[in-house]
């Protein structure tokens, strides 16, 4: 949508006069920086394709600004409403307007008690949501790749590795408790302010399924695309410290803390599949596929002599 047009759009919609946009970064959802004359917000735009999770995203804040957990605060309309809906060429798009937390993401390594502690302050608040969260199962974590290396009409002999040590590691996982889950819980999606205070983002991918998928997320210190065998130790050594703070809220069981090791190479299916469903099919090869599956099967020997 042309920027002159969305601005004036808005400020009818938020009774503020908005003067700059600014794009911050394109994917499935749009996200902006936004200015008003007094201040800077920070904005989505969200194909209607993706409103059931937007939609589930909101009332997940909602609840947290109760609960005065550091997230993004939603800035309602002139009406009450916490999203606008807007129809351009005949699509429709619903666009969230955000407080802007001025922070920086943080490094690797950096404060991982600190961080720990308010993830597991996050999953004990949503033990109490009473909101519908979408139940993400094998289809999502590990069926959606191998159906993604048939449409690709990858190698089947190759299809069948894959396919075979996706099932091994369900098997492994399947049963662990489940919960709310982030879904997306890496550096990237926290903010650190001046005053050092943590604040979480983007809540779209949120759903049932397992916390301890979060915390592999966040203490995941593994090359994603080169295999290193350092990997394992660096990803055990962030793990243990992020725990220190996490168990102040949490517990774990003991199936939970051994499914750390298996739930990394779930999420290379996971995450391939979510980045392939989002660029498109030609955004990646056999060589990419083949890569991956050099990737995940030298990580299953070193996960076997290790244990």
């Amino acid at each position: 949508m042309e920027e002159n047009r969305l601005l004036s759009m808005l400020t009818d919609f938020y009774n503020k006069k908005f003067i700059k946009i600014k794009l911050k970064r394109k994917g499935g959802c749009e996200s902006y920086y936004i200015w008003s004359e007094q201040k800077k917000y920070f904005m989505k735009i969200i194909p209607s394709a993706y409103m059931d999770t937007a939609k589930q995203s909101l009332s997940i804040l909602a609840y947290l600004e109760q609960k005065e957990f550091p997230a993004p605060r939603i800035i309602q309309t002139k009406n009450g409403l916490l999203y606008v809906e807007i129809e351009d060429m005949e699509c429709k798009f619903f666009v969230v307007l955000y407080n802007f937390i001025d922070g920086r993401e943080p490094e690797e390594g950096e404060d991982l008690e600190t961080i720990g502690e308010l993830v597991g302050r996050l999953h004990c608040l949503m033990q109490k949501y009473k909101g519908n969260l979408q139940v993400k199962g094998k289809e999502f974590f590990i069926d959606r790749y191998i159906n993604i290396l048939k449409k690709k009409n990858y190698a089947e002999n190759k299809i069948k590795i894959f396919s075979e040590y996706g099932d091994t590691l369900w098997k492994k996982v399947e049963n662990l408790p489940r919960g709310f889950c982030h879904g997306d819980l890496h550096r990237g999606n926290l903010l650190k302010t001046d005053s050092g205070e943590y604040h979480l983002l983007d809540f779209d991918t949120s759903c049932n399924a397992f916390p301890i998928y979060d915390i592999m997320i966040m203490c995941n210190s593994t090359n994603y695309f080169d295999f290193d065998e350092s990997g394992y130790q660096r990803s055990k050594n962030t793990y243990e410290f992020f725990l220190k703070g996490y168990t102040r809220y949490c517990s774990l069981s003991g199936m939970e803390l051994r499914a750390f090791y298996d739930l990394i190479a779930v999420y290379h299916y996971q995450l391939q599949a979510t980045i392939i469903e989002v660029y498109g099919l030609d955004c990646v090869n056999d060589e990419f596929f083949d890569k991956q599956l050099k990737w995940l099967m030298k990580w299953q020997e070193q996960c076997e002599r290790e244990r």
